[in-house]
């Protein structure tokens, strides 16, 4: 008997024990409706948990992103501070995973998707309908987010040709200028000069102003 209640009382500890999250779209909704609405040192020290490490960075991205690591961990306050100021207010949290034809990703979030390899298991959210503007990305433990990368490689670009950059800006969720877009952006963080400028070359035609 006394056995019997030890394997029950050992069941029922496995059974109400937490499972540990995997990276699924669920296990970021939960773990973000624990942070919208939080006060704001909790939701400072969250946001702020999130920024990826140097390690993670080389490991996670694609190679030609390799070199913005330091300018993004130098910004990142900075840039993730419109989340903390978006998760002041506590309302329904959707995930989902971050496909390049998704047509309600920002344009960000659209051109962050070249970062990540092909397939990779990144995230968005929305809170109450609006997308937090960044990317998440779950490192195994916890979660990351690559605020602030869009803007960095757009200056990349801008720094090259300011005509290019305005572009490349336009590039939406899927389009020939976000195929086109996609070649400049990959020159430029690469340095290949003569890429870029038939890149550049063909986003005038790919990329043009809307007509109003």
């Amino acid at each position: 008997m006394r056995l019997a209640v030890v394997v029950l009382l050992a069941c029922c500890h496995r059974a109400s024990a937490p499972v540990p999250p995997t990276g699924a779209p669920e296990d970021l909704v939960a773990y973000l409706t624990t942070v919208a609405g939080a006060d704001d040192t909790t939701r400072r020290h969250e946001v702020a948990s999130w920024i990826l490490d140097d390690a993670t960075w080389r490991t996670t991205l694609v190679p030609a992103y390799a070199s913005l690591w330091e300018d993004y961990a130098r910004g990142y306050d900075s840039a993730s501070a419109p989340l903390i100021a978006q998760l002041a207010k506590r309302g329904a949290i959707t995930a989902r995973r971050h496909f390049a034809g998704d047509p309600r990703l920002t344009l960000a979030q659209a051109r962050l998707r070249w970062a990540v390899p092909t397939q990779y298991p990144s995230m968005v959210a929305e809170l109450d309908g609006a997308p937090l503007d960044t990317v998440f990305i779950f490192d195994g433990s916890r979660w990351r987010v690559l605020a602030g990368v869009d803007e960095l490689v757009l200056a990349r670009v801008r720094a090259l040709d300011p005509a290019c950059a305005d572009r490349v800006a336009r590039a939406g969720p899927a389009d020939q200028c976000t195929s086109v877009s996609w070649m400049i952006v990959d020159a430029a963080l690469r340095t290949d000069r003569d890429g870029f400028a038939h890149g550049c070359a063909l986003a005038q035609n790919l990329c043009a102003t809307p007509t109003p």
